[in-house]
């Protein structure tokens, strides 16, 4: 008799057991709305980053006054041509033709990237996977990377024209040549943060809703 009860406990436990996975199975994942809203916020600030490098100087020359955004990239070396009453032509001092060819195809490469991280913060915020955030967060640290090559890049080139007008007598720092502009300091400022908030947004992901 006592084995009879116990079969018959068993029985009920396993039926309990299989509905209680079925309805599970059934529930949805709760949204998480702080990931969501923390996921929409990337998404602004990487736009803002893309028409920032875009729109806004990405460099000063200072001998000339003039701040150079990506599109003047592609003609500077019709911009830099010579320095006041000196005939010195700084695009044969520096190679700037070798210079904007590559800058453009990074800068090209850059805003592709841009674009795929926007992508993914879309799909992110309409599926919120952990996957997805760190594939964004991949992405942004190599355009953090690339910006912060952008402005190594430019003091680089200030230096190499401050170092080749020394055969000229002419003793010039590099930063009174040229000078990073507002896109790379914002670009730097606005992927920082957007990598802080996609470290956060990893504590927050969809969940069962609490069984009462």
């Amino acid at each position: 008799m006592p084995d009879i009860k116990k079969n018959h406990y068993d029985e009920k436990s396993d039926i309990y057991n299989n509905h209680f996975i079925r309805s599970q199975r059934k529930v949805k994942k709760k949204r998480s709305w702080i990931s969501l809203i923390i996921q929409f916020i990337v998404l602004i600030l990487i736009g803002i980053t893309g028409y920032s490098m875009y729109k806004q100087p990405i460099f000063n020359l200072v001998f000339a006054d003039q701040p150079v955004n990506y599109e003047q990239i592609k003609t500077l070396q019709d911009t830099v041509t010579q320095i006041g009453a000196l005939n010195i032509n700084l695009s044969q001092l520096a190679n700037f033709e070798d210079i904007t060819n590559r800058l453009v195809l990074i800068f090209n490469v850059y805003f592709m990237l841009v674009i795929l991280s926007m992508i993914i913060a879309i799909i992110t915020i309409i599926f919120n996977r952990t996957l997805l955030k760190i594939l964004n967060f991949i992405v942004i640290t190599i355009l953090l990377v690339m910006s912060l090559y952008f402005s190594y890049a430019i003091q680089m080139i200030g230096q190499r024209i401050a170092d080749k007008l020394q055969s000229y007598a002419l003793n010039i720092n590099a930063n009174q040549i040229i000078v990073e502009a507002d896109a790379i300091h914002n670009a730097l400022i606005l992927l920082v943060s957007s990598l802080a908030l996609l470290i956060i947004s990893l504590f927050f992901r969809n969940r069962y809703p609490r069984l009462r």
